[in-house]
């Protein structure tokens, strides 16, 4: 397995004790994992015509820093015990909302927390928010936190100010002592000052990290709704539903399109809110040219999560959609190893094995030249190292997609999304869905063609016979494996990539032959994936 890098986690800091505590909790619980460093930030925000003595800067950033460090000892002992690395730090400069995406790159760090004020006449803090979640580098994935169904209005407010920058940091190793106990210093901001004011359009020497209060607009007439409102206006262009989400389509001011997933509003479904944020809390681990990049994420006023919207559709759309063009062979192809390299760096590469239990052609994004990107982690489960499989009640997924052993046993681990890629490659193959609409059954009716070597029939016929017989070949010996009944004689991806990318020649593909099914195999197939689909299951996700 190869390791992924710690994350750095970056958190604003405000003056605000409960709010700063919020912030950290929720990383800490929701974001943080063994080796990450999350680095808590005040900024001390300036812009006086004359420079502060420096005695009198001293007691500022002393002051700031003195309660970063308190708030952190809440948390020492544990993070401590998640092996998770504590950094407080104060900076001067101009502007908060520009230091906070110059500090993200500074640092590269890998995720941006802010946590709004709680003060409904904040508007302030909403500006920063919001200039935060357009200017956030792609790299880095913006959390903001607001107060659960509230709409929050806000308005003018001061806030401390200085131009020279400082800088200083203190970090909390895994030997850290017992954390500190003392009161929080509450009457800090008065001791500050806060004389003067800027805008998010004002230039910033440093970077910073803070949902700190941010300079006041400089018009009260000046109107711009925050990030989650201006989530909120998109909601009349829906392009997409699941079980328990919608997605709609939004586009940007600058230009850039993006897609918002929400948690059904009229969703009662606990662990379907459950599941949303284990989405989060997965995804938001998860970075590969093949699978879908978290953009940001909302939890004012219901649960949203923020992608880059793929102006290609996804490949269920791309194979089976009534528009007129259609995938030429090169592409499919191309597509099958993308997801192919996504499903081995969830399974290979991530700090935890992830495995997807929901591949399908819907959740495969088509980026600007049909790069695929795996998507839709509301099902996804990390499989700790020391565990074989996970056993999952109740059984979720896409019928015609499902291993037999899930769906008969509830047992998952990286052979079943294994199975569900082979599926996907004979759908890629033959432009077929899983389960057509008269109900017949994609995988009983390819095998015994696979079996009699007539791959020829196999070949969608929009194609018109324009395909490479050797990566035709090699895509239906790779599926052929994938979707073997037993687990065990399923190939890992770490095989399958080696197939799909170094073709006939390869150690791989001289070991493998298209295997001859047995009667049992095929009627155990049949019991699964037979013409009679159950009155339980519907077909809505796939037809």
């Amino acid at each position: 397995m190869i390791p992924s890098s710690p994350s750095k986690i970056l958190i604003g800091l405000s003056f605000n004790p409960e709010d700063s505590k919020e912030a950290l909790s929720w990383a800490i619980t929701a974001i943080a994992r063994p080796n990450d460093t999350i680095v808590a930030l005040h900024i001390l925000v300036g812009e006086d015509k004359k420079k502060d003595l420096v005695k009198k800067k001293q007691s500022k950033f002393r002051q700031a820093k003195a309660y970063v460090i308190s708030v952190l000892g809440e948390f020492a002992q544990t993070c401590q015990s998640k092996q998770v690395n504590l950094e407080a730090r104060v900076r001067f400069g101009s502007s908060v909302g520009k230091g906070l995406i110059e500090e993200v790159k500074s640092i590269s760090a890998d995720f941006l927390l802010l946590r709004g004020s709680r003060n409904r006449k904040h508007r302030t803090s909403r500006d920063i928010t919001r200039y935060c979640f357009e200017h956030v580098p792609e790299s880095c994935t913006f959390v903001s936190i607001g107060k659960s169904g509230t709409a929050e209005e806000y308005s003018e407010s001061n806030c401390p100010h200085s131009e020279e920058t400082w800088k200083s940091s203190s970090r909390w190793s895994n030997r850290a002592p017992s954390p500190f106990r003392k009161p929080l210093p509450r009457t800090i901001d008065n001791e500050v000052g806060g004389e003067s004011q800027s805008t998010e359009d004002d230039s910033c020497s440093s970077g910073d990290t803070s949902i700190t209060v941010s300079p006041p607009l400089a018009s009260k007439t000046r109107k711009q709704p925050s990030p989650c409102r201006l989530i909120a206006s998109f909601f009349d262009n829906i392009i997409g539903r699941g079980g328990y989400s919608e997605v709609y389509r939004g586009d940007l001011s600058g230009g850039r399109s993006i897609a918002v997933k929400r948690l059904a509003k009229d969703n009662k479904d606990a662990n379907k809110e459950k599941e949303f944020l284990m989405e989060l809390g997965i995804i938001g681990h998860v970075s590969h040219p093949n699978t879908a990049n978290l953009v940001g994420c909302c939890f004012e006023n219901g649960l949203y999560l923020i992608f880059n919207l793929s102006q290609n559709g996804n490949l269920s759309s791309a194979l089976h959609g009534r528009t007129c063009r259609w995938l030429e062979w090169p592409t499919r192809y191309r597509i099958a190893i993308g997801v192919a390299r996504g499903l081995h760096y969830l399974h290979k590469c991530c700090k935890h094995r992830i495995i997807h239990r929901d591949i399908k052609a819907s959740n495969v994004l088509l980026g600007p030249d049909y790069e695929p990107q795996i998507t839709d982690f509301g099902l996804a489960k990390w499989l700790p190292n020391k565990w074989s499989h996970h056993a999952v009640i109740p059984i979720e997924g896409t019928f015609g997609y499902l291993a037999p052993e899930y769906f008969m046993h509830g047992i998952v681990d990286e052979k079943t999304d294994v199975f569900a890629f082979g599926v996907l490659l004979l759908e890629i193959i033959t432009g077929r869905r899983p389960v057509d609409s008269s109900k017949q059954n994609l995988l009983l009716w390819a095998k015994p063609l696979m079996e009699s070597g007539k791959l020829e029939q196999l070949a969608d016929p929009k194609l018109q016979g324009k395909y490479d017989s050797e990566q035709l070949h090699t895509l239906v010996l790779t599926a052929s494996y994938c979707v073997r009944q037993s687990s065990v004689w399923r190939p890992s991806m770490t095989e399958v990539l080696e197939l799909l990318t170094g073709g006939q020649d390869t150690e791989v593909a001289e070991s493998w032959r298209i295997p001859k099914f047995t009667s049992d195999e095929l009627d155990d197939y049949s019991m699964v994936f037979g013409y009679d689909v159950p009155s339980n299951i519907s077909l809505e996700d796939y037809l």
